[in-house]
């Protein structure tokens, strides 16, 4: 395999020289396939992205080269650029940089942020905290209703993609494209204000000495539309867990669960929930991977793992329990320190916005991803047909710029498509970097993936991370790499993984607790895990290797500490 010249490899900004994998590896932590970054990212994202930056009013057009200047891509994986950050905190206030490198800093060797000259820009600070002021005050971005809509309407829309043309196709993928790039602009806009929320209400509460408080501020919010997964699975699992006819359906095992299913309310709830939340997955950002509508088995799994679950994880429960803890904790700060405590509940209250905002917005992007990957699924199933693929994946090897040539004659790229493929297996089992500074190392040089000599945690060891989610909980740990088994998680097990993104949440439902290796305050995860309940601790170094199956240990979510209680043999 010739990796150096893989054809997905950035050339780092010599203006933005810091990329980094921290939360990145939560968006798309596989190697992303070419069409997926072609179309989805380059084309569309990346330059929405730019203009959010401009937009919002932190940077001049002329600063920016391209869309590599805020997102990058080295041997395929997926970096945000850091710098971009460092440089707008700065313009809107002094020590910015700082505080945006302790909300990425969740893995070795942060390299630090220079200064230089042109980094000073008044006028961009002002028109910065004008918008974040706006943002403060309850302002959103006014096109993420109107943009979120029609992200609805094109799945209402969508025609029978198996019985129209290639070239049709084509047009409707291109047809998407303008509404991803306004969802780009809005996405980061939506984000930037959201961090400065969140640095304001943390710094607020350290002043006061109430610094662990955040998680339980950030807590039992509401309206946060990733949950509404889980509470979809949610109520089908409570009509298997009464019914001992679908017990009996599930228990062979979920190939050909459906077929063997016959209680009409089962598949009426199961098909509204494809409908609702089909787009969602794992690695949802890419178009090569599975979803629930392309992949419902996975969401069949979730439900059989979840009906093992009593109703005291009940997810509105949950959500009425940790609202009351919001209410309680900002009683008490105002009793404590009544001078303080109305900027400590705007604060809270714009933190909130952002977090119903942050996964509104999520939401509107990956449904447009999803619709355009559907359009992608049915142009692959017509190259199988014609024998121009083996595989379903190697439709997803072609770049953008590729497709109309492809559709005129697919078996030219059969031998290219192939070998693409082989070669982006093999980008899966190297360790890229976890930053990269300026240049990157030749991908020749990234180490394989091999088992991490880590040493297990012994009893009474204290692991540490950052405190996501309150609550505190007892019980045996579970590692778990891949959500499509939610089968090996047992209720009230205590789930451990690398990191995890909304789709992961329904196996919170099961799950007594979260402990992951990456991930911070502001993850998708985190905010999904405070909705639903759910004790969460993120970015614990080495957890997987740590912390072993079969582990007891407590978790405080508010703490953000892990103990180790008791081994295994």
């Amino acid at each position: 395999m010739t990796v150096d010249t893989w054809l997905l490899h950035d050339t780092p900004s010599k203006r933005f020289p810091i990329y980094t994998r921290s939360n990145a590896a939560e968006v798309m932590g596989a190697p992303v396939s070419p069409l997926g970054w072609s179309y989805v990212w380059r084309e569309a994202f990346g330059p929405g992205t730019v203009r959010g930056y401009v937009d919002f009013g932190g940077f001049d057009a002329d600063e920016f080269d391209g869309p590599e200047d805020v997102y990058g891509i080295f041997g395929g994986y997926f970096y945000l650029n850091i710098s971009v950050m460092f440089v707008e905190m700065e313009r809107m206030m002094p020590g910015g940089a700082a505080r945006m490198a302790a909300m990425f800093d969740s893995g070795p060797g942060m390299p630090p942020h220079i200064a230089e000259d042109w980094h000073a820009n008044a006028a961009c600070g002002a028109r910065v905290a004008a918008n974040v002021g706006c943002f403060m005050a309850g302002e959103v971005h006014p096109d993420l209703d109107v943009l979120h809509e029609a992200a609805i309407a094109l799945r209402a829309e969508r025609p029978d993609l198996a019985s129209i043309s290639p070239a049709e196709i084509i047009a409707r993928l291109r047809s998407i494209t303008p509404l991803l790039d306004r969802a780009g602009c809005i996405h980061v806009q939506i984000g930037q204000a959201g961090m400065i929320a969140m640095g304001q209400l943390a710094e607020l509460l350290a002043a006061v000495g109430r610094a662990g408080d955040v998680a339980r501020l950030g807590t039992g919010i509401g309206d946060v539309e990733s949950a509404d997964i889980a509470r979809g699975l949610w109520t089908i699992s409570r009509l298997v867990r009464g019914s001992p006819a679908l017990k009996a359906a599930f228990a062979p095992g979920i190939d050909g669960v459906l077929g063997r299913i016959t209680d009409l309310r089962f598949h009426d709830l199961f098909r509204h929930f494809l409908y609702e939340h089909g787009a969602r997955a794992t690695n949802e950002w890419d178009l090569i991977y599975d979803t629930y509508e392309t992949a419902p088995q996975t969401a069949l799994a979730l439900i059989d793992a979840m009906a093992k679950q009593g109703d005291e994880a009940d997810p509105e429960a949950a959500l009425n329990r940790n609202a009351a803890l919001r209410r309680e904790c900002l009683a008490d700060i105002r009793a404590q320190f009544p001078g303080q405590a109305d900027e400590i509940d705007a604060a809270a209250t714009a933190l909130a916005t952002w977090f119903v905002a942050r996964e509104r917005s999520k939401n509107m992007c990956v449904r447009l991803v999803h619709e355009a990957r559907m359009g992608c699924e049915a142009l692959a199933a017509q190259g199988i047909a014609a024998g121009a693929l083996d595989d379903r994946r190697q439709f997803y090897m072609l770049l953008s710029n590729e497709l109309d040539a492809w559709a005129s004659d697919p078996a030219a790229f059969t031998d290219t498509l192939r070998r693409r493929l082989a070669d982006y297996h093999a980008l899966d089992q190297i360790e890229p970097p976890f930053f990269v500074n300026g240049e990157c190392p030749p991908i020749a040089e990234w180490p394989q993936r091999s088992v991490r000599d880590i040493a297990a945690a012994a009893d009474g060891d204290r692991l540490t991370g950052v405190a996501c989610s309150p609550g505190q909980v007892t019980g045996r740990a579970r590692i778990i790499l891949d959500p499509s088994d939610p089968g090996a998680l047992e209720p009230d097990e205590i789930l451990v993984t690398t990191n995890t993104n909304p789709s992961w949440t329904p196996l919170f439902l099961v799950a007594g607790a979260v402990v992951t290796e990456f991930g911070l305050f502001n993850s998708h995860a985190s905010i999904v895990s405070r909705e639903l309940g759910i004790p969460c601790v993120a970015s614990v170094d080495g957890a997987t290797d740590r912390i072993k199956d079969g582990m007891l240990v407590c978790v405080d979510g508010a703490a953000g500490t892990v103990d180790i209680l008791e081994g295994v043999a």
